[in-house]
C-alpha cells in the first residue's frame, strides 16, 4: 500500500507529532518521513535536525536538553529529553542520535510495541496508526523506561520546587553518593 505524505522544507514537533524516522533518498540524501496523527509528512530536515531545530524553537538547545537529561539520570548514551516540558513532550532515540538510522519516537502516544524480527519493532499508537522500527524490542523497552524516569523526576522536581517539604532528586546524585559511601567503607575495612 503506498503511503501519501506532503513534503516540507521544515518542520517543528509538536504534541501530535507521533515519530520521526530517517527516510534515506536513492542518491543517500537523508531527509524525515514524520508521523502526526492524521498526517505523515517527508521534510527536508534530518530527524536530529528536526529536534534540534525544535529545542530552538522552544527557547532551549538540543545541547542543553541532552545535559538536563544528563545531570538527573544515570546514563549518557541514547538519552532521552524533554522537547516541550510545559506540554509533556518527551522524544525518545532508537540509536544514537549520530547515526543515520535513528529514528525518534514521542513517549505519550505509543499504544502496544511487538517484536517483528530480531532487531525490528512494530509500534501501535494511541490512534492505531503503525510504524516499524529497526530496534530490538529489550531495547525499545528500555528506552521507554528511561523516558519514564526522566519524565518522573522532572514531575518531582517540579512539584520540589513548590512544595518546601520536599527535596530535589538526581538519580545521578544517588547513584554518587552511594558510590562515595561504599568507598569509604571499603577504605575503613582496608586500614584496620
Amino acid at each position: 500500500m503506498k503511503e501519501n505524505y506532503l513534503i516540507v522544507d521544515k518542520y517543528c514537533i509538536n504534541y501530535y507529532t507521533l515519530a520521526v524516522l530517517p527516510y534515506i533518498l536513492t542518491n543517500g540524501t537523508i531527509y524525515s518521513k514524520v508521523y502526526e496523527h492524521d498526517k505523515v509528512f517527508l521534510c527536508k530536515l534530518t530527524p536530529l535536525m528536526i529536534v534540534k531545530t525544535t529545542c530552538g524553537y522552544l527557547g532551549s538547545s538540543y545541547e542543553g536538553r541532552r545535559d538536563g537529561t544528563r545531570k538527573l539520570m544515570t546514563y549518557h548514551h541514547k538519552l532521552p529529553i524533554v522537547i516541550d516540558d510545559f506540554n509533556s513532550i518527551y522524544f525518545f532515540p532508537t540509536h544514537s542520535p549520530r547515526n543515520n538510522n535513528c529514528a525518534w519516537i514521542s513517549l505519550h502516544h505509543i499504544l502496544d510495541t511487538k517484536k517483528i524480527e530480531v532487531s525490528k519493532v512494530r509500534i501501535t499508537f494511541q490512534n492505531l496508526q503503525k510504524i516499524e522500527v529497526d530496534i530490538s524490542l529489550y531495547t525499545l523497552r528500555n528506552q521507554i523506561m528511561r523516558t519514564n524516569s526522566l519524565k518522573t523526576l522532572q514531575r518531582y522536581n517540579h512539584e520540589a520546587s513548590i512544595n518546601p517539604k520536599l527535596t530535589y532528586k538526581s538519580l545521578l546524585v544517588e547513584k554518587q553518593k552511594k558510590l562515595a559511601e561504599t568507598q569509604m567503607i571499603y577504605k575503613k575495612k582496608k586500614g584496620k
